[in-house]
């Protein structure tokens, strides 16, 4: 009598389970961001400060919305002249800087950038380049009282 033995190894694989599982974490991730309000998602307040004393080796720059110029801002530079345009500031800041020509960089007076709630990204992208070009110093100032 010739018996013989089957020795097939049953080689396939059932993925219906891990597609139910891929689809319920595709489910809970689509209901977890569109719960998520980006702006409450990071909360930044600038520091404010009542202090009036100004350090002469600065150089402050104001930004604010103005609906009569061309950019939609309007530039100043401690607190004289408005400019309605980046270049012209750029213009100006060079001017600032030419009685510093020749001190260690550590003498040279830096940027302080304070802008009005309303300036878009874009407005202070454009201010940013512009001292990285020239290679000044900035910070951003912090929120009057």
């Amino acid at each position: 009598m010739a018996i013989k033995r089957s020795s097939k190894v049953d080689s396939s694989f059932s993925a219906s389970s891990m597609t139910d599982l891929i689809f319920l974490l595709l489910v809970f991730f689509i209901l977890a961001t569109t719960l998520i309000n980006p702006n409450n998602a990071v909360k930044l307040t600038l520091p404010s400060s009542s202090s009036q004393e100004g350090d002469p080796s600065v150089i402050a720059l104001s930004v604010v919305g103005d609906v009569g110029s061309v950019s939609g801002y309007s530039y100043t530079i401690n607190g004289g002249e408005s400019y309605t345009s980046v270049e012209e500031v750029a213009a100006a800041l060079k001017l600032h800087y030419a009685e510093y020509e020749g001190r260690p960089e550590e003498d040279r007076p830096y940027i302080s950038l304070r802008c009005d709630e309303k300036v878009t990204v874009d407005a202070l992208v454009e201010i940013i380049d512009l001292t990285r070009e020239q290679k000044y110093k900035m910070v951003l100032a912090t929120k009057e009282k």
